[in-house]
């Protein structure tokens, strides 16, 4: 758990001095000094990513998923993961999957910290609440479905500059390692609407008809995921999560005690942000009404991933005369954050997180040397 502090601690550092310098520094060294505090932020979470061993809920079936796409055998994943599998695994001369977990780190790290400098309007902010709700480290797990996520977020930048063609082309690549991504050509297109009081009123309750015929949606769930069929996930059924129930609120909460500090109203909301305070709604929403689907979390992220820019250009709607205030409601954001990110930490040795403890091949045990014979 002290690594992991660490890593937030050093890498929150890192992002917050890289900004500083790029807007106090004049001219190309503070150019200079930016892009060096990146790419030590780089460093920083690629390293303990890459150097893992075993560290994952799913990591040892990963391994043997990489293995049955190398051979061409079945395997229940898209046609990039396993082409990757196999090209890695021919041009490494051997089963690699050390470098093949590594390559998914540093692309999914990579896009990640560009899809915040694209969309975020105080990129250190962003990147403490990336670290904070925990999104790096659960880059830990799934690696197919993080490489899409981070996809789709730098996907989103272009969806939102109505840059279709690259929108279109980045959603259906990040589908070849994870279909789910799919899903963000209805849920965007969702967000981006001018929702009324009144509409979001009738959206709440198709939401609770939506539960109530949760039968039919599960086994249209089975035809989209044949994999569900019969399998545990399926048996143990959909559950609460309260922790994104409770950070969907607190976004929301925030944004309209904010709305009410500046005199505007929901409906004044225009482009980034009513589509983030939309985002944040329409994730509450599939929290709370679809929670019987199995693996929720797979839908919700592609929503509640943009929180983490929803929250500071929700704190710029205070008006500069109220900067005690708006201090204090900075202040409040980041305690949360902070109590936040501890919740997740003291979870993160439970079998469905499993991120702790972290293990390396660096430190693994190695076989006691035999001298040849004389």
């Amino acid at each position: 758990m002290g690594l992991y502090i660490g890593i937030a601690i050093v890498s929150c550092a890192l992002a917050f001095g890289s900004e500083k310098t790029k807007s106090t520094v004049s001219g190309s060294r503070g150019k200079a000094a930016s892009r060096l505090f990146m790419a030590l932020l780089y460093l920083v979470l690629f390293v303990p990513a890459a150097l893992r061993q075993a560290t994952g809920n799913d990591y040892l079936r990963y391994v043997s998923f990489f293995h049955l796409a190398s051979v061409d055998a079945y395997v229940p994943t898209e046609p990039g993961f396993n082409a990757l599998a196999k090209l890695v695994y021919h041009l490494a001369g051997y089963e690699n999957y050390l470098l093949l977990f590594a390559i998914y780190a540093g692309a999914t790290i990579a896009l990640f910290l560009l899809s915040i400098h694209l969309l975020s309007d105080s990129f250190a902010f962003s990147f403490f609440l990336f670290m904070a709700f925990g999104l790096y480290f659960q880059c830990y797990n799934t690696v197919r479905y993080y490489l899409a996520l981070s996809m789709a977020l730098v996907a989103l930048y272009f969806f939102l500059q109505r840059e279709y063609l690259p929108f279109l082309a980045l959603v259906l690549s990040a589908a070849l390692f994870h279909k789910s991504v799919l899903v963000v050509l209805v849920l965007y297109p969702l967000c981006r609407i001018p929702w009324k009081m009144g509409q979001r009123i009738v959206f709440t309750g198709l939401g609770a008809v939506f539960f109530a015929t949760r039968s039919f949606w599960l086994k249209l769930a089975v035809k989209l995921y044949p994999s569900y069929e019969g399998s545990a996930i399926l048996a143990a059924g959909g559950s609460i999560t309260w922790s994104g129930i409770l950070r969907c609120a607190a976004c929301l909460i925030l944004l309209f005690l904010c709305l009410r500090i500046s005199g505007h109203r929901a409906d004044d909301l225009a482009g980034p942000h009513r589509f983030y305070a939309n985002a944040a709604f329409l994730s509450l929403w599939i929290y709370v009404f679809a929670s019987f689907i199995p693996e929720l979390s797979r839908i919700c992220y592609y929503l509640t991933a943009t929180q983490i820019f929803l929250v500071p250009k929700t704190l710029e709607l205070v008006p500069k005369e109220e900067k005690n205030l708006k201090t204090g409601l900075t202040f409040l954001v980041i305690a949360a954050a902070v109590l936040y990110f501890a919740a997740f930490l003291l979870r993160a040795d439970d079998p469905t997180v499993r991120i702790l403890p972290y293990s390396s091949f660096l430190f693994s045990d190695l076989p006691a040397y035999t001298p040849p014979d004389q």
